[in-house]
């Protein structure tokens, strides 16, 4: 079993083709032009449109990422060298054994989706798919290991204008990223990075606080 912050990427499956490839041969191809920043999950999952009919409008099936490569499309579909885009570069992702979801998540209607960034806890408790995203849990999860640092932190939704105590962080959740601010000093860490670098992003929270 995953730990919980197990990064997953949910990534958008539209035709069979691709669906035949994971089942039988084990990969999936994600276009670099469209790729997320990172590509360090250790699970991967799948939104099928509403070219599966029934199955379509939501997150069924899953599967452990085992290793990563890039190639291009000519190269991974080679019975089409023709194709318009058969020299572009895509993330050759492998994975192990399907399996399926103990629920499905259902979008509460069709809705176009690319990738999104999340966590084995969300993916196995979320019932729709806004139950993925991660700004509420990210900003707890970093609040609370700051404070085990032995740092004064406050939440705050939004620019108040009362200055806090002295030496103290601020966090603020901003539109897929979380304001990290003490005294005059700030930064913005996105959602991505703290999902699949927050070992990273408390280096540089570290760091902010020696120039303060």
């Amino acid at each position: 079993m995953p730990e919980a912050n197990t990064p997953v990427l949910v990534a958008v499956l539209n035709n069979h083709a691709d669906w035949q490839r994971i089942q039988h041969e084990h990969w999936y191809r994600v276009p670099l032009a469209h790729a997320p920043r990172r590509m360090a999950a250790g699970m991967l999952a799948w939104y099928q449109t509403k070219a599966f009919g029934d199955e379509g409008g939501q997150i069924r099936w899953y599967a452990p990422i085992e290793h990563v490569s890039q190639a291009t499309r000519s190269q991974l579909i080679p019975e089409q060298p023709e194709h318009p885009r058969a020299h572009e570069r895509y993330w050759r992702l492998e994975v192990g054994a399907l399996q399926a979801l103990p629920q499905p998540i259902m979008a509460q209607r069709f809705r176009r989706i690319t990738f999104i960034s999340t966590n084995w806890q969300q993916l196995i408790h979320a019932k729709q798919i806004n139950d993925l995203w991660l700004g509420d849990s990210l900003l707890e999860q970093l609040s609370q290991q700051l404070i085990s640092e032995g740092m004064n932190v406050v939440r705050r939704r939004l620019h108040d204008g009362n200055t806090p105590p002295q030496g103290t962080f601020v966090l603020i959740p901003l539109l897929n990223q979380i304001e990290v601010s003490i005294g005059e000093q700030r930064l913005r860490l996105d959602h991505d990075d703290l999902i699949w670098d927050f070992a990273g992003c408390l280096t540089n929270i570290r760091a902010l606080q020696q120039r303060n």
